[in-house]
């Protein structure tokens, strides 16, 4: 559990007294704050909070951590800041999620380091973990998959790219060479990434595929590559932004109707890296194919 966003959380609901008032202040959904809660209520093994259909009230053991919790994230905020005065060679920390291609991995680091001036530091995670290396201080910036949990982190604009279905050759769908209807493809199942490195876009996804006919079980698949043997076993079919991904057994078709985008967008910690290091980032997403 990350302490200090969770912190962050208690506090808000604090000053808020209200759940709806505190998630409308961090820029979340309300259900993920009260899980939040209660991860830290459960962590430090005391209710701080007195919930009612009118709000939320601090008891007493939440009035006396209060002040506590809010020294915490001051202390935790100058440290920060006394490190980044004695950081500035350091190498700037870029995380990245399996999903983002070779290519736009490739274009987002060059731009750091014409932008920053040294070559930056580059870890693959899924959101959740690059999320948290955020909010913990371990990472500058990262490019995670929309829509996903922030907090109190900032966002630049959400990014579509192009992406197209990989099939088991062997597949009626995979027959002709045009699009592809998604109820077509029932019966197999869905390589993706676990729901845990990222519930909120692995929930929109399947939903959008029960609006559009398609109910399937997931299957786990971290990263691209573990999708693509998934898919030539024939058990499964994949969604990739990659396109240089194919093997042998496994055929790329686009999507009838509506695309289905992989949607990605660079995420920091205020004050963050340098504006034109951000904005560098924000340029080499765009320039990747848009759905």
């Amino acid at each position: 559990m990350d302490l200090l966003r969770h912190l962050d959380f208690f506090v808000a609901i604090a000053e808020e007294g209200h759940f709806g008032r505190a998630a409308s202040r961090l820029g979340m959904a309300q259900p993920p704050l009260s899980q939040g809660l209660q991860r830290l209520e459960r962590a430090l093994g005391v209710v701080l909070v007195d919930r009612s259909s009118r709000g939320a009230r601090l008891n007493a053991a939440g009035r006396d951590l209060l002040p506590r919790a809010r020294a915490l994230l001051e202390d935790a905020e100058e440290l920060r800041r006394a490190a980044s005065a004695h950081g500035a060679d350091a190498p700037l920390r870029i995380g990245a999620v399996p999903q983002l291609t070779a290519r736009a991995a490739a274009a987002v680091a060059t731009a750091c380091r014409a932008a920053g001036g040294g070559p930056p530091e580059v870890v693959t995670g899924p959101t959740t973990e690059l999320v948290d290396g955020l909010s913990a201080g371990r990472l500058d910036l990262a490019v995670v998959v929309h829509p996903a949990l922030l907090g109190t982190l900032h966002s630049g604009p959400v990014h579509r790219l192009a992406t197209a279905l990989l099939l088991p050759a062997e597949h009626a769908a995979a027959a002709g060479t045009g699009p592809v209807v998604l109820r077509s493809l029932r019966g197999l199942a869905l390589a993706a990434a676990p729901r845990a490195h990222g519930p909120a876009a692995h929930d929109l996804l399947r939903d959008t595929l029960e609006q559009r006919g398609l109910v399937t079980e997931p299957v786990s698949a971290p990263d691209d590559r573990a999708a693509l043997v998934l898919v030539a076993t024939g058990r499964a079919f994949a969604i990739t932004a990659d396109p240089d991904l194919r093997a042998p057994g496994v055929v790329r078709r686009d999507v009838a109707g509506e695309p289905l985008p992989l949607r990605l967008r660079a995420v920091w910690r205020g004050p963050g890296p340098d504006p034109a290091v951000r904005d560098a980032v924000l340029a080499a997403l765009g320039a990747e194919p848009a759905a």
